[in-house]
């Protein structure tokens, strides 16, 4: 007989509330007396110091206090020191030093050479200019004199051909040029250039096809070299990379190297003034001004260049200085390193990142925001941006005389180079003997007398003193293995805590705890099969069924039977 579905749903859940609080028990209870033993073994065992002491039920309860104490205050001070050597290896990852290799001069660029006379006109150019037009003001913006904007007719400016059309070309400034051991065509070797201080010459400077950027206008970047010149890509992080740095042979690489050391062998210049012609001056005298400077940057003339006076023999001896960079310091925050590598910022007018470079990007930016134009000088990063006009001028000034603030902005967006090359000088003068000077095979057979060599003539000498230098490098202050074993070192000696220890936490908390849990089940599985079988009464196959509900179902089935079998028909 089938036993009835709700007495059959009250034994099974009799049997489950039988078997679930002896499951509940041992996982509890097993797990807490684990954890129990392994920390008590664990704090007899570590090398960690004091634990041992605290754990120690023998003590007292004071001298287990005093340890506690004790492991609290050298935990205190360990995390200190931990986050004050963080705190250096996060904030100062980078140290400057010295290479301990030497660096060759013959390796590396002769400076480049920015000439610029302090004449901003030659009088004859521009003695028939009418006080009321638009170049006598120019011209008077250019002597840096005062200008009554409204008395000007037109306000149409085109500054780089009108300073072209008025200054001293290259060909009649420098008159004499030689580097090395070799003479060469003034002309070709100096180009023209707008600067702060009008028309320059430049030697050694970057081709302009490698340093401006593609869409700066044409007449930037047509420049012919001399006859047999290669220019290349040259940048300080890579140096000559395509022709390696074997010395020039019949094609002489551009920019030049230096060919050697002392006098002979630099860089000797014979300048013409031309007093006479002087039509006003961007300062308060006579002469010219000279600035070395990397051949991938532009000239600063007006602030760092050096006066040549007349008359007067200069020797400039140039002192070079290099910075270079571990490559893998690419991976440090820029900010953190205060660098920056060449392929890091795009700039839009050079093709080349030079801090430099980018403050004269920054400065024209400032320039455009406020007033709405740049001066003919100045980088013009949009298409669209014009040379300032006349009456422009007062904003101009404003902001030139704000360009402390300006330069603070752009030093903190314009970071110096990982790789960067200077050049400075150590000038001496002297005066020109007139007989020496007549006797010398570079005059070139000018028919110079003593009053105007005096007056206007100016000899200058560029050349390196020693054929190597020491450059600086900038290299890890604390690497992630100096970090690390700073740690550890305070580690050791405040706690005793080394990689092992964590090993011991990890096998005492995790691995050993588990393991034995696992044990313990596999070891009361039988018992607990052994148990469920005491407790059914009856297999599985066999249907469960009371004696009186027996007794009764029996009786149900034959009385039916009885009624047939006494039926009188």
């Amino acid at each position: 007989m089938r036993v009835p579905r709700n007495r059959r749903r009250a034994f099974i859940g009799s049997q489950q509330r039988r078997s679930r609080p002896q499951h509940l028990q041992i996982t509890l209870s097993t797990w807490r007396r684990i954890l129990s033993r392994n920390t008590d073994e664990f704090c007899r065992n570590t090398t960690i110091h004091g634990l041992k002491y605290i754990n120690n039920s023998k003590l007292r309860s004071s001298d287990r206090f005093f340890f506690g104490i004790a492991l609290l205050v050298v935990l205190s001070l360990a995390i200190y020191l931990i986050q004050d050597a963080f705190d250096k290896w996060n904030t100062n990852p980078v140290i400057v030093g010295i290479d301990p290799e030497l660096t060759s001069i013959a390796n590396e660029p002769f400076p480049a050479v920015t000439i610029c006379n302090l004449n901003q006109a030659l009088a004859e150019r521009v003695e028939h200019f009418s006080n009321d037009s638009v170049e006598f003001a120019m011209l008077q913006l250019l002597c840096r004199r005062k200008v009554d904007v409204e008395l000007v007719k037109t306000n149409d400016s085109r500054w780089e051909e009108f300073i072209l059309n008025i200054s001293q070309p290259c060909k009649s400034m420098v008159i004499h040029c030689r580097f090395g051991a070799d003479d060469y065509e003034c002309a070709r070797l100096f180009h023209p250039i707008v600067t702060d201080e009008g028309l320059c010459c430049v030697f050694n400077m970057l081709h302009p096809r490698f340093m401006y950027r593609k869409r700066v206008p044409y007449s930037h970047r047509n420049i012919s070299l001399p006859e047999g010149f290669h220019a290349v890509n040259w940048h300080a992080e890579l140096g000559y990379r395509k022709r390696g740095f074997q010395p020039d042979g019949d094609n002489p690489l551009y920019p030049r190297r230096a060919q050697g050391t002392g006098e002979s062998l630099g860089l000797s210049l014979t300048l013409d003034v031309q007093a006479d012609a002087y039509y006003c001056s961007s300062s308060s005298s006579v002469g010219f001004k000279i600035a070395l400077h990397s051949p991938n940057e532009s000239p600063n003339v007006r602030e760092t260049g050096v006066l040549l006076a007349p008359g007067m023999e200069t020797k400039l001896r140039i002192d070079p200085s290099k910075i270079l960079t571990e490559k893998h310091l690419r991976n440090v925050d820029r900010r953190s390193r205060r660098c920056l590598f060449h392929n890091e910022l795009k700039l839009r007018w050079f093709a080349h990142y030079t801090q430099r470079n980018c403050v004269a990007e920054c400065l024209s930016g400032w320039l455009i925001r406020h007033c709405g134009c740049v001066t003919f000088y100045m980088p013009r990063l949009n298409a669209n941006d014009t040379i300032c006009p006349l009456h422009k001028r007062e904003c101009v000034e404003l902001i030139r005389f704000r360009t402390i603030i300006a330069m603070e902005s752009c030093l903190d967006e314009c970071l110096p180079s990982c790789f960067d090359l200077t050049f400075s000088a150590i000038a001496y003068s002297t005066r020109i003997s007139q007989d020496g000077f007549r006797e010398t095979p570079s005059n070139g057979g000018w028919n110079f007398t003593d009053a105007y060599v005096e007056r206007s003539v100016a000899v200058v000498n560029m050349y390196f003193k020693d054929p190597t230098f020491r450059a600086n490098k900038q290299t890890e202050f604390i690497g992630f293995s100096d970090f690390l074993s700073g740690v550890g070192g305070l580690m050791g000696l405040f706690l005793g805590f080394s990689f092992l220890s964590i090993a011991e936490c990890v096998y005492f908390a995790l691995i050993r705890p588990c393991r034995t849990c696992s044990e313990i089940r596999q070891l009361n599985q039988p018992r607990v099969h052994q148990m469920n079988l005491k407790r059914s009464p009856t297999p599985g196959n066999i249907k469960y069924i009371s004696a009186a509900d027996w007794f009764q179902a029996e009786l149900a089935h034959q009385q039916p039977n009885n009624r047939q079998h006494f039926n009188p028909a």
